[in-house]
């Protein structure tokens, strides 16, 4: 057992409390415990596990991941704290599945890990596996990431994460998550809150040690918190906070010499006196003039200071109102980003409002003191709002034929172009084009792979396939007087739009024949799309729609700082993909309408259509003759 305290940013210190137990003939698991400090304001936490190791050699595997994650980090070490751990966690997760690619997966399904990144006053975790983390604060021990079943992403390892602030006092545990068999949460508590680090890390050692036995092991780390103080000259000099200094203390601390203050006193119109015309002077005394001369300058300089008192004395005032609105502001943003920390959404929003509020209260007090919350605040908008920003999105491919549909298929994506004998189809990075030898009459309306007809499309009132054998569009559903629209799979059913009727119609194949059969749905005016699975989702402008059962059900959007009030397109897939083009931005929603992400592309041009490979974890968004491929 270690423990030692090191300085990683100016306001608070950080003391490290490893607890690293395990047993010689322990063969079946191994372990790493690793700190290191990346910055002078960064530093990296690994707590590992690989377990059920049935060979001597599949240690080795867990070395080199630990190589992997840390080269990682180092490559991005000159990043700001968030791009850092996002950039460092996307290259950890691809070199991880080039390792898989390579022929070492024998760690797959056995891994954990926990990653913790500390910069500055924020706090970035990530885990796979059997690891967690737990906040105290106070005397409450909260679980801040917690544990998932091994194997459930053997390549993309790091997907569950989380964010926030830490403040004075808190304690941070990095842990194996079966802990918690050996010693209660209640009495993990109660050490940790009676107890300093290092004697809390003793006693639990201790505990660990008189429980487990020759099949266990342990990792942990316990991360607390506290303000640094230094003393500043002699004895008898208060100790300060080593906050750095604010402007206005270093203002102070500078010498300069005494000027005497301008004073603006209000102009008075006078007549023009000659002295020696003035017969009330004239007729004083010698001692009356000199008593009358000093008194006027006694009262000029008196009301001169009176005056000064007065500038000095509002200023003041105004100066406490900045600061205290200041520090309103300063305390709005550090219980936000608390409630992030406990994953408590819905308080996060309301104090994200409330600290947009008295920011533009601060802001007409003093538009330069404001101007030093911009940051803070759009960075807390983003946290609450689950916000990523692409600046530079990858183009996949650049087409020729002007798309104006994409499908994802079991095929490859499938373009719909302009011209109606026209489409596209990539594949394993390979783009090809569809000739056909004849046109339909009307405007292709959807495009997809529906595996009894092939490549379908919709238009006007039918729906279509292509004879592969003759080149050309062959009809295999007409429906009379209706307008068809959007083509989706689920299964082996196929389904589309009539809007004409208020209707989705579903096509079968059985027995060689295709069979129809229309679902009635609510008003349909003012579609913009629909997605399939087991249920149908209707896409409006400002509005989702969930049909079960045939019954129509309203889909709750989460409350968003930016509402949805101009949907395009739909996806479906585990999760609910919102295209809202005029506001560059793909929205992420699970079944239950809980935000998950929102993604922003503010170089788009035109977006108009997206698809999501899940598997994969890509999205591809059409904009004008681009492709974008995006991993998220």
């Amino acid at each position: 057992m270690l423990c030692y305290n090191i300085v990683t940013m100016a306001r608070l210190e950080t003391q490290i409390n490893p607890i690293y137990l395990t047993y010689p003939e322990n063969k079946n698991s191994s372990l790493v415990l690793y700190e290191e400090a990346l910055s002078s304001t960064g530093h990296l936490f690994i707590v590992a596990e690989l377990k059920n190791l049935k060979r001597k050699s599949e240690a080795l595997d867990l070395k080199k991941i630990s190589e992997i994650i840390l080269e990682s980090f180092r490559i991005h070490k000159k990043l700001p704290g968030e791009a850092l751990f996002e950039s460092s966690l996307s290259q950890i997760n691809q070199n991880l599945a080039d390792l898989a690619h390579a022929g070492h997966k024998s760690w797959v399904g056995k891994f954990s890990c926990l990653i913790a990144f500390r910069s500055g006053e924020k706090i970035y975790l990530a885990n796979n596996g059997q690891t967690s983390a737990w906040l105290k604060r106070q005397s409450e021990l909260s679980e801040i990431l917690s544990a998932e079943k091994r194997g459930n992403h053997p390549l993309k390892t790091f997907v569950n994460f989380t964010q926030g602030k830490i403040q004075n006092a808190d304690a941070v545990i990095l842990t194996t998550s079966n802990i918690f068999n050996f010693v209660s949460l209640q009495v993990f508590t109660k050490i940790l809150s009676s107890e300093s680090g290092q004697n809390a890390t003793a006693q639990l050692s201790q505990i660990l040690k008189d429980s487990m036995s020759s099949q266990e092991s342990f990792a942990t780390f316990l991360l607390n918190f506290d303000k640094k103080t230094e003393v500043i000259g002699s004895e008898t000099e208060p100790t300060r906070a080593i906050y750095a200094p604010l402007p206005e203390e270093i203002e102070m601390a500078t010498p300069r010499s005494w000027k005497f203050p301008t004073i603006k006193l209000p102009k008075v119109s006078l007549p023009t006196i000659r002295l020696r015309q003035w017969q009330f002077f004239q007729n004083l005394s010698r001692a009356g003039k000199f008593f009358f001369i000093s008194f006027s300058i006694f009262l000029l300089l008196f009301l001169g200071n009176l005056g000064v008192y007065a500038t000095k004395h509002q200023a003041q005032k105004t100066q406490d109102k900045i600061n205290q609105q200041a520090g309103t502001l300063t305390q709005d943003i550090s219980d936000a980003q608390s409630a992030l920390i406990y994953k408590n959404n819905t308080e996060a929003l309301r104090l994200l409002g409330q600290a947009e509020t008295d920011f533009l209260a601060l802001e007409k007090l003093n538009h330069a003191r404001a101007a030093e919350f911009t940051n803070q605040l759009q960075s807390l908008k983003d946290q609450v709002n689950k916000i990523s920003v692409i600046t530079d999105p990858k183009i996949f491919l650049e087409l020729k034929r002007h798309p104006t549909y994409l499908a994802q298929t079991a095929i490859g994506l499938l373009f719909a172009n302009q011209d109606s004998n026209s489409l596209s189809l990539e594949s394993k990075g390979v783009l090809t084009d569809y000739f056909l030898l004849n046109s339909l009459k009307d405007p292709i309306t959807g495009i997809t792979n529906y595996p009894p007809a092939g490549v379908v499309v919709s238009a006007g009132n039918g729906i279509y396939h292509i004879d592969s054998s003759l080149k050309q569009f062959e009809p295999v559903v007409n429906i009379d007087k209706a307008a068809l629209f959007g083509l989706k799979t689920y299964g082996n059913t196929l389904y589309g739009l009539n809007t004409a009727a208020n209707q989705v119609l579903k096509v079968s194949y059985t027995k060689g024949k295709f069979a129809t059969l229309n679902i009635n749905t609510p008003s349909l005016q003012d579609l913009r799309d629909f997605a399939v699975d087991k249920d149908i989702y209707l896409l409006y402008p400002d509005k989702l729609t969930k049909v079960t059962g045939g019954q129509p059900q309203v889909f709750n959007y989460p409350t968003l700082t930016d509402p949805i009030s101009n949907a395009s397109k739909i996806f479906v897939a585990t999760n609910l993909y919102i295209l809202e083009a005029n506001k560059k931005r793909v929205v992420i929603l699970n079944k239950n309408g809980q935000l998950l992400n929102q993604i922003y592309l503010p170089s788009a041009s035109s977006l108009f259509d997206l698809a999501v490979d899940e598997a994969g974890r890509n999205i591809y968004l059409l904009d004008n003759n681009k492709l974008y491929k995006i991993t998220f």
